[in-house]
């Protein structure tokens, strides 16, 4: 296995079973028994366990990115309908994993951001960079209207994340969909509001 496929496959086996079992509980040895790599060759391709934890939070921004943009940057669809879509693709996610696996980066922040400050910056990074996301679909809806004008687009953004974020954790906790529904519900009924407002 060449140099770059095997640190690639380092990366993904240990991003699958981190995101099972979080990155404390996930030893070195485990990851490179799963890859199939002799033992001690992970500082070979990696400095630190540290290290390879900010690669690990890379990779996972760059999956959930993806999603992200894939539903959020369609131009084909009205801007708010595009955030409708994308809480359905995860509530469809959600419930063929049973409702346990969660948001990778929302695991990660609970379990590093009080032990890891250079963990802890970089899912800062990574969360801001997803938020970003939401807002600029939130500026799309404003100008063509599906939004009022003065809607604040950043506090919303902010507002829908942390309402995602919670209701995954909730789920997590009663391994239920349930949860998440009744963010989508709660997500609908604004949006119905929001648009009713603007015709009173």
């Amino acid at each position: 296995m060449a140099r770059t496929n095997t640190h690639e496959e380092i990366i993904r086996k240990g991003a699958e079973l981190i995101h099972a079992q979080g990155f404390n509980a996930t030893g070195i040895q485990q990851i490179l028994q799963a890859v199939g790599v002799p033992k001690g060759s992970f500082y070979f391709y990696f400095k630190s366990k540290e290290d390879f934890g900010l690669e690990i939070i890379d990779y996972f921004n760059a999956m959930i990115s993806g999603i992200f943009t894939r539903y959020l940057a369609d131009k084909k669809i009205p801007p708010m309908r595009r955030l409708e879509k994308l809480f359905e693709y995860y509530e469809t996610a959600f419930q063929k994993n049973g409702a346990a696996l969660g948001c990778p980066i929302g695991n990660l922040s609970l379990e590093l951001a009080d032990t890891n400050e250079r963990l802890r910056v970089h899912l800062g990074i990574v969360i801001e960079t997803l938020i970003a996301q939401i807002e600029l679909c939130l500026k799309e809806a404003k100008r063509d209207k599906s939004l009022p004008a003065s809607l604040n687009a950043a506090d919303t953004a902010r507002f829908i994340f942390h309402g995602f974020e919670g209701a995954v954790l909730h789920m997590k906790v009663v391994k239920s969909i349930e949860p998440f529904r009744a963010f989508r519900n709660y997500f609908s009924g604004y949006l119905k509001n929001v648009k009713s407002s603007r015709k009173n």
